[in-house]
C-alpha cells in the first residue's frame, strides 16, 4: 500500500538521513471556521447560551459559570486592558493556580491580539525575573498577595512593567497607593464602561484574530536552564486538539478537572484546544489543599497528568492494601493477579477467555471498583500520562485495575502531543503512534525527530535551532517497535555510556525504583564510570507511617532518611529492580539523600523533571564517595524551608552496597 501524498511530501525535506519512520493515519484533520480561541468562545455563547462552560469549588459548593458568563468576564477584561491602553502585540505574564480568572484574562488578551505567557505560580523570585523580562511583558497578572509580593520584589529590574493586575484583593489594603497595581475587578469595571460606549468593540476585535496570530508564549519544559518562550500560533493549538480527537472520543458531557498548572502545555492543550471546541466542561478546585478531595468528589471522565500523579495515587493504594486485614489483602493480591493476566493479553491483542473475563468484571465490581472509586478514577474514560514516561509498573498495575490509561509523547514545541496509544492498541513499553497527519522518525544517531502543522513557530526569546525544515527535534533517544509504535528511550544527553561501553538508559531504572510506594525520587549515576550507582530520595509521608508502624523513631526528615531499617527497606526496593536487569546494568550501590530534589532549588525543573547537571555539580562529593571505598560520606548543603528561608546542615550519609 502506497503512502499518503503529505508524508511524502514531508520526508522530501527530512534534514538528514533517518533509520525509520511511522507517520499517523490519513484523516482530514480541519481547523474549526471559529479558527481562534475567542472565535470559538464566542460561537459557544451563541449557540450553548445557559449551558454549564465552567465550575469551581467555591466555600464547599460548586458554582456553576455558563457558556455566557464566560463570555462576558472575558469581554470585560480585554476592554478594561484596552482602556488601560493595552495595545496589539503586548505580551503579559499570568502567575497564580487554577482559576477561572486566570482562563478569563489569557482569553480577554487574546481577544484583542495580545499574547498571553503563563509561568508556573511556584516560581520564586529570581526565577520569574527572567522569564518576565525575555518574554518582554508589560504587564503582569497575579492571582494574590502571595503572588504580587514575588512580583514587586523584582519590580526595579521589571522597567517594561506598566501594570501588575491583581485578581483577589484580599489583604492588600496597604498597597492601595502603588500606581503599578490594580485589581482585576476594577479592570472589568473599565471593561464594562467601554462596552457601554461602543458597543460592538469587543466583537470587532475578535473578528480581526487570525489563525496565523501568535496564540499564546509557553513555557519550554527548561531542563538544561532557564525555560523558552515557545511561540505556538492557532493553527499549531488547533490542530494538535483536532488531531487528537480523530483518535480520541470526546464530547459536552465529559468532565475535565484542571489541576495541573495552567502553565504548562498539557493543560492548555485540555483547557483551550480540547475544551473550546468539543465543549466539555472544566471544572476547578477550591483551594490547593483541597485538590484531592475536590478531584475524588467531581470523578472526572477525562484526565491528563504526568507520572508523579499516578505514582502518588497507586503509593497510597499500596500503602493502605499492606495496612489493611489479611483478608482484604488476600482478596487485593487475587484480583490484582486476575487484572494483571488480563492486562497481558490485551498488551498482546490477545482474546481474553470468557471465565477470565467474568473474573476481571467480579474482581472490578468487589475490589477494584471501590478503591478508584476512593481515588476519584471510578468514571474515567479517558487517562493520559505524560510529560515523561511513566513507569511501566505504574502503566501495567492501573491497567489491571480497570483503570483505561494511555501514554502520550509530545513537547511544548509541538503544542504538546505527536503521539499517543490508541484504545485496543495499548504497550506499557511504547508511547503508541503518530496523531492524524503526524511524521515520527528516528535519525542515525537515534534522536526522534516530528514534523506535523503543530509544531511552533520558533522561540521568541532566543534563536530557535530545534526546528529544521519544519521538523521538530526533540532531543530524545527512541525506536519503532515492530508495531509501529514509537518507543522512547530516555534524553540523549542523559543516555549513560558505563566504562565497558555498557548503555544505560536512566529514566528506565529510576521509574522501576519509583514504583516502590518508599521511593519519591531518584538519579541514576554516573557517565564513564565502573558501574551505576543511585541517590534516592524516600517518600517521607509514607516511610514515616512505616516508621511508626515499626516503632522507629526519628525527628525528621534527615533522621528518617539516614537509619539503617530505611536503608535496609531501600536496599530491598533496589534488588528488586536488580533481579530483571541485565548484570552489566544493575545497581551497585546507593545513598539515601538528606534531602528530595526541588525545583526551588533549580534541582528538577516545574514538571518534575531532573536537572541533572545541576545535581551533579551540587552533590559532586557525593557522587565521587559512590565511587570510592566509602562508607559514608560527610557532606555540608543546605536546605530551604517553606518560608522561603535557607539553613545550611552538615550531614553523614551512609553508602550501602548492593552485592
Amino acid at each position: 500500500m502506497s503512502e499518503p501524498s503529505w508524508v511524502t511530501e514531508y520526508l522530501k525535506d527530512v534534514p538528514e538521513e533517518i533509520d525509520a519512520y511511522i507517520y499517523g493515519e490519513d484523516y482530514e484533520v480541519v481547523i474549526p471556521e471559529a479558527d481562534t480561541f475567542p472565535k470559538l468562545l464566542l460561537k459557544n455563547a451563541r449557540e450553548k447560551g445557559d449551558k454549564t462552560a465552567l465550575r469551581e469549588k467555591y466555600y464547599g459548593i460548586w458554582k456553576r459559570i455558563t457558556w455566557q458568563e464566560y463570555l462576558e468576564n472575558v469581554k470585560n477584561i480585554a476592554l478594561g486592558l484596552m482602556a488601560l491602553g493595552f495595545e496589539e502585540d503586548d505580551k503579559i505574564t499570568l502567575i497564580g493556580d487554577n482559576r477561572p480568572e486566570w482562563i478569563y484574562t489569557y482569553l480577554g488578551v487574546e481577544s484583542i491580539k495580545g499574547i498571553p505567557f503563563g509561568v508556573y505560580q511556584d516560581n520564586l523570585p529570581e526565577q520569574l525575573l527572567p522569564l518576565i523580562n525575555n518574554s518582554d511583558s508589560r504587564w503582569i497578572y497575579c492571582e494574590d498577595q502571595e503572588q504580587t509580593d514575588k512580583v514587586l520584589s523584582i519590580v526595579e529590574d521589571l522597567p517594561e512593567v506598566e501594570k501588575i493586575i491583581v485578581e483577589d484583593w484580599t489583604g492588600m489594603w496597604r498597597y492601595k497607593d502603588n500606581p503599578k497595581l490594580i485589581s482585576l475587578e476594577d479592570v472589568m469595571k473599565l471593561g464594562q464602561e467601554m462596552s457601554k460606549k461602543e458597543p460592538g468593540l469587543f466583537e470587532e476585535k475578535v473578528d480581526s484574530t487570525k489563525r496565523e496570530d501568535i496564540a499564546a508564549f509557553v513555557t519550554s519544559s527548561g531542563t538544561t536552564g532557564i525555560p523558552k518562550c515557545v511561540m505556538l500560533t492557532y493553527e499549531n493549538m488547533l490542530f494538535m486538539g483536532q488531531a487528537m480527537q480523530k483518535v480520541v472520543s470526546m464530547s459536552d458531557r465529559d468532565e475535565y478537572f484542571s489541576f495541573l498548572p495552567l502553565a504548562w502545555m498539557g493543560e492548555q492543550m485540555m483547557v483551550f484546544s480540547c475544551a473550546l471546541t468539543v465543549g466539555f466542561r472544566v471544572n476547578f478546585y477550591e483551594e490547593p489543599e483541597t485538590v484531592m478531595r475536590d478531584f475524588r468528589e467531581l470523578g472526572p471522565t477525562i484526565m491528563f497528568g504526568p507520572p508523579r500523579i499516578w505514582r502518588d495515587m497507586l503509593a497510597e493504594v499500596q500503602v493502605k492494601i499492606a495496612d489493611a486485614g489479611k483478608i482484604k489483602q488476600k482478596a487485593f493480591n487475587l484480583a490484582m493477579k486476575i487484572g494483571y493476566e488480563c492486562a497481558e493479553k490485551e498488551f498482546k491483542r490477545e482474546r481474553i477467555p470468557f471465565q477470565l473475563s467474568l473474573a476481571r468484571k467480579l474482581a472490578y465490581y468487589f475490589v477494584f471498583r471501590p478503591i478508584l472509586d476512593k481515588l476519584g478514577l471510578k468514571r474515567m474514560r479517558h487517562a493520559f500520562t505524560g510529560g515523561a514516561q511513566v513507569s511501566i509498573d505504574d502503566f501495567r498495575m492501573l491497567r489491571a485495575m480497570g483503570v483505561n490509561i494511555k501514554q502520550i509523547y509530545g513537547q511544548t514545541e509541538i503544542a504538546g502531543i505527536s503521539c499517543l496509544h490508541r484504545d485496543g492498541d495499548v504497550d506499557p513499553l511504547t508511547s503508541g503512534k503518530p496523531l492524524p497527519r503526524t511524521v515520527i522518525a528516528i535519525t542515525k544517531k537515534g534522536e526522534i525527530i516530528s514534523k506535523s502543522p503543530a509544531v511552533m513557530v520558533g522561540y521568541y526569546d532566543r534563536e530557535t535551532k530545534d526546528v529544521v525544515n519544519g521538523w521538530l527535534y526533540s532531543g530524545d533517544m527512541g525506536m519503532i517497535d515492530g508495531k509501529g509504535h514509537l518507543v522512547v528511550i530516555d534524553r540523549l544527553a542523559d543516555v549513560i555510556r558505563l566504562e565497558d561501553g555498557t548503555l544505560v538508559a536512566p529514566q528506565h531504572l529510576e521509574n522501576r525504583l519509583k514504583f516502590s510506594p518508599y521511593v519519591r525520587e531518584a538519579m541514576i549515576l554516573d557517565d564513564g564510570k565502573p558501574y551505576v550507582t543511585a541517590i534516592i530520595n524516600i517518600h517521607f509521608e509514607n516511610l514515616a507511617k512505616w516508621a511508626e508502624d515499626h516503632n522507629i523513631p526519628f525527628t525528621g526528615y534527615v533522621d528518617l532518611s539516614q537509619k539503617d531499617e530505611v536503608y535496609d527497606l531501600l536496599e530491598g526496593v533496589v534488588r528488586e529492580v536488580n533481579k530483571n536487569l541485565d548484570e552489566r546494568m544493575r545497581i551497585r550501590k546507593f545513598l539515601s539523600l538528606y534531602k528530595e530534589f526541588h525545583p526551588d532549588d533549580d534541582e528538577m525543573t516545574r514538571t518534575r523533571k531532573l536537572r541533572r547537571n545541576v545535581i551533579r555539580e551540587r552533590y559532586k562529593p557525593i557522587i565521587d564517595a559512590l565511587y570510592s571505598d566509602a562508607e559514608e560520606v560527610d557532606f555540608t548543603g543546605e536546605i530551604r524551608y517553606e518560608d522561603g528561608t535557607v539553613d545550611t546542615v552538615r550531614v553523614k550519609m551512609k553508602i550501602r552496597r548492593v552485592e
